[in-house]
């Protein structure tokens, strides 16, 4: 945790940068995102009128407040601590020193709880452009992708997930393959077959006690222990949204009905846009996906 309040931290979102990039000025200085600002410049050789976003971790001053209005004229800019007056920063430092720490608390517990998982990334869903941030690998060439994301409950009860990025992924020092090793690991915990047969056809849901049961998609041996249920042969499988997987076999007279819950499944659209596949010995095709 860094708990050094009289350094400010400004975070720059630029266009054409897959990353924020970040900078430090002395907190009390008026000019603090000037000077942040002046050494992002320095760093990355980029034009103010590419800023699209600004956080401040303090209130900007006022003279900062007129310099961002004339020179990120496009950029939202948003704040964590109030800027106190000349007289009240002893008590603003320690205010800030208290909430970093709840915070950092917090954080810990959450990470103790979050476990390494494969994510499902669709070329078309909104959240695409994304994926050119972190380290992935392709299901189905410029269509499906996988990539690796820590994912756990938050103490509200919601789904917190922090994608990993190439940035982390090489600040780790982790190769990319032990990342995914360890994340369809993680995943095939607590996956679960569920087999039904009606006359000849058969229909084996996944599931997973916790999330993302629609990424068995990616693990390499998934076919292999699919196709005894069916006998071989091709297999359809729906992705109705990223924790639901429907499989029956391509030629089935369920295949029809799984289609059709995946084409008007009710979930949100998230990195995964809820889609049809085909799965064989010769490996994934993509079929269809819900309209957005």
């Amino acid at each position: 945790m860094n708990d050094d309040v009289s350094q400010n931290l400004v975070i720059f979102r630029v266009e054409g940068l897959a990353e924020p990039v970040l900078a430090r000025a002395p907190t009390k200085a008026d000019d603090a995102v000037e000077q942040a600002w002046a050494s992002v410049r320095e760093q990355h050789k980029v034009r103010a009128s590419k800023v699209s976003a600004v956080y401040s971790e303090w209130e900007p001053s006022a003279g900062d407040l007129k310099f961002m209005a004339k020179n990120f004229k496009k950029a939202d800019c948003k704040y964590s601590f109030a800027r106190p007056g000349p007289d009240g920063w002893e008590r603003a430092f320690a205010e800030a020193r208290a909430v970093m720490a709840e915070a950092h608390a917090a954080r810990q517990q959450q990470e103790q709880e979050e476990e390494l998982l494969p994510v499902l990334w669709s070329a078309s869903s909104p959240s695409a452009g994304l994926l050119d941030a972190l380290p992935h690998r392709p299901l189905v060439p410029g269509r499906l992708s996988v990539a690796v994301a820590a994912v756990g409950r938050t103490p509200e009860g919601k789904v917190g997930m922090h994608h990993v990025t190439r940035h982390q992924q090489e600040q780790l020092g982790t190769p990319v393959e032990k990342l995914f090793d360890v994340a369809y690991g993680a995943l095939t915990r607590g996956l679960k077959l569920g087999v039904r047969s009606s006359g000849d056809d058969v229909l084996v849901s996944v599931t997973r006690e916790t999330l993302l049961a629609a990424s068995a998609i990616a693990l390499p041996d998934l076919y292999s222990q699919l196709s005894p249920h069916f006998g071989g042969g091709d297999l359809l499988v729906g992705l109705p949204c990223a924790d639901q997987m429907v499989v029956v076999r391509e030629d089935s007279s369920l295949a029809a009905d799984v289609r059709q819950q995946v084409l008007n499944s009710p979930h949100d659209t998230t990195e995964l846009v809820p889609s049809v596949l085909r799965l064989g010995p010769g490996g994934l095709a993509l079929l269809a996906e819900r309209s957005r």
